[in-house]
Formats: structure tokens, sequence, C-alpha cells
């Protein structure tokens, strides 16, 4: 490994693969750096809704994620009555394993140097010019140097901190899910499922079909609503009651345990920079809340702190810092509506509605194709007038 680089990057994931290859593509020397010896797994709901599509379209990586992914036909939401809506969007499911490497690939085909097996310790400011990174390795200490530094270590706490960008160590939502391979199922089911039930109540479930027959089953929670359940219990209750998943696994074959995660939703909790340290991903909340929707944002993100750097190179630390801080500002108003509508997961009827609704209402079913594709935000589910319309409709 060299040990001074343009920019050093912490996380190997979607958010610093996607500033990696972003930076190397223009003529960085960028240092990927992660804790993990790559193939790894990690606890995702592993679908790819409109705005991944988007930040792979401008990575230019669309093409071959295409090829290792299973296309669906649109989400399907499903009420605790049975209600169902199939909502329009490009959608698709890739394991997470396999979406990382590629990803990872694509970096260091770029240019970036990967450094595995290195967990991140701290950062020290030399002169207001340089950067050093002390990574552990077998006990030992590494260190590294760099202009600039990209945090994207996902929603570990501990690293946030020791980089000095944490603000609020609480995580609150929460997901877990596992994989179960069918192959009578696959022939059936082509549509990424979501299913809202008082079983995983303050969150959802959800069952999307991935490549080779192996689906991604799994619940997440929102608003800290994990801390009065038991994750697994909610798990096994929502397995019991969804016809779709007891069908997945009469004669499905378990092929992973059930993993769980902590995420960081909202683009709050941690500050976004500080001086020639970006924060990229997870790490800075850019998980979107009610949906939980965190690859393609994670992308974004990283995109958009490469692009600061690029543009505000000569300016300095504090340029960079503010265009970035800028850029992340912006999107700050539309995570905000999203973490607003999460309180329907509480209501469990009223969500159940909303499905209803959706089905029958091709204005409504605009609204949460709306909300889906980005392409409009669930402010109508936080007025008086539209939740008149949903719940005394045909009255």
């Amino acid at each position: 490994m060299r040990h001074v680089y343009d920019v050093i990057i912490v996380g190997a994931g979607p958010a610093g693969c996607a500033a990696a290859r972003t930076l190397a593509s223009a003529g960085f020397y960028v240092g990927l750096f992660d804790k993990a010896i790559f193939p790894r797994d990690k606890t995702c709901g592993d679908a790819l809704i409109p705005d991944a599509h988007h930040a792979l379209k401008k990575l230019g990586l669309m093409e071959r994620v295409t090829k290792i992914s299973c296309p669906a036909k649109g989400m399907r939401l499903i009420g605790f009555n049975g209600s169902s809506v199939l909502i329009r969007a490009d959608s698709a499911c890739v394991p997470r394993l396999k979406l990382d490497e590629l990803l990872l690939e694509s970096a260091m085909e770029a240019g970036s140097e990967f450094i595995p097996d290195h967990e991140f310790v701290g950062i020290l400011d030399e002169n207001e010019e340089n950067y050093q990174v002390e990574f552990s390795r077998n006990g030992n200490y590494v260190f590294a140097r760099a202009h600039w530094i990209l945090l994207a270590t996902g929603a570990n706490v501990r690293s946030i901190q020791h980089a000095g960008l944490l603000l609020r160590a609480e995580c609150r939502n929460f997901a877990a899910r596992q994989y179960v391979r069918n192959e009578r199922l696959a022939r059936d089911l082509h549509e990424l499922t979501f299913t809202f039930d008082p079983s995983v109540k303050g969150g959802y479930g959800w069952i999307f079909p991935g490549p080779d027959a192996i689906f991604n089953i799994g619940i997440g929670f929102f608003g800290s609503a994990h801390k009065y359940c038991n994750p697994r219990r909610s798990y096994e209750r929502f397995i019991a009651k969804l016809p779709l998943a007891q069908d997945l696994m009469r004669d499905g074959k378990i092929i992973s345990p059930l993993k769980g995660s902590p995420l960081r939703t909202g683009l709050s909790g941690t500050r976004f920079a500080r001086g020639g340290l970006l924060g990229i991903g997870e790490c800075i909340g850019a998980t979107f809340p009610l949906t939980g929707e965190g690859i393609g944002k994670a992308m974004e993100t990283g995109i958009l702190a490469a692009e600061a750097i690029m543009a505000q190179y000569d300016l300095g630390r504090a340029a960079v810092a503010q265009a970035y801080t800028q850029s992340i500002k912006a999107l700050q108003p539309k995570f905000e509506v999203y973490r607003k509508a999460e309180f329907l997961f509480n209501w469990p009827y009223l969500t159940n509605k909303l499905v209803g609704h959706t089905a029958k209402s091709e204005y409504t079913r605009g609204k949460v194709e709306g909300l889906f594709n980005e392409t409009s935000d669930p402010g109508f589910l936080l007025t008086l007038s539209g939740w008149m319309r949903i719940l005394f409709a045909n009255r």
C-alpha cells in the first residue's frame, strides 16, 4: 500500500466505492480502506429502486448491475386485511454480497487502491493540509496520510465518534433479514413485496425475489419501535401471519440465519463535514426514513462528496466542506417529510386504508408511485385533505 494519497476513503460499501470510482476516474490517488476482507455480507433488503438506478447510471454501472440482479415488475403493497396494490417503478434485487463486490471492482478498475482488513481507529489533523489516519491490522497500528478523508463506515457509532462527526449516538431504526431459496415461488413472484401488519408495529415486512431463486425476507422498524418489542419474535409473528411468507417457508430452504442491524436515517445525528473530512452514506443518516432505502442515497452522497472535492479542490477545505454541506442540506427537506410520514407505521388501520384506496384511486396511486420514484414527496400523507380523501372515499 502507499502511505500518502490524495483522498483516503474509510469504508468500501456503496457510498465509499461510488466516491472512489468518481475520484479515481478524475485522476485522484485514492486509498480505499475497509475492515473486512471482500466479498463480505451486509444486512440489507437488497432492493434497488429508482434512486439507486439513477446513481448506477451516473457511475456507468447500470448495465453490469442489471446482469447480476433479478428485475422486478414493480412494488406490491399489502395491507393487514389482504388488500394489495402494485406500484409501478424501476426496481430490482441483488444481494449486497454481489453488489458490493461489483462496486469495489469498479472502484479499483478506475484506479483506486483497495486495502482490506484495516480497521479504522482515528484521524489526526497534522497541519491543516494533511490528515494522518490510523488503522489497526493484526494487532498492529498502520498509518496513512491524505489531503481529504471520506468516512463511509455505515451505522458504526464508534467510527463516527472517533472521526469527530457524531452529534447523536442513537440509531432510531433497525432491520433484520434472512435468505430463503424457493425455486417454485421464484417462477411466480416477480415483485418487491411490502406488507404492513400489526405484527411489525412501527415498521413493515418485506419479501424480495433475488437471483437464483433466493428471496430476501425481513422486517424493518422506524422511530425506535424496535426498543419496545423483540425483533426476532416480531419476525416470527410476521411469517406466521402473512400467507405469502408461509408459502415461501413451506417448501423453501433457509440458507442464512436471521441477521439484524441498526440503521441511521433522516440525514440527522451527524455532522456532514469537518474541515477536509466529509461523511458519506449511512454514517450521516443517508438511508431514507419511511421506505428504508439506503443503497441509492449512499451512492448519491458519495458522488456528491467526490464532486465537491473535484470542483472546489483549489479553494481549500472550507470551500469543499461548504459545497458538500450545501448539497446535502438541499436533500434534507425531503428526508424530513419522509420522517414525519413514518407515523403511519404506528397506525396499521391508516396504512391499510391507504393501500385499499391506492388500489381504487388512480390519483392516489400516482401520489404513492411518486413517493417511491421520488418524483413527489409524501406530503399528502401529512394533510387533513389528503386523509379525508383516503378515509371517506366512496361514502
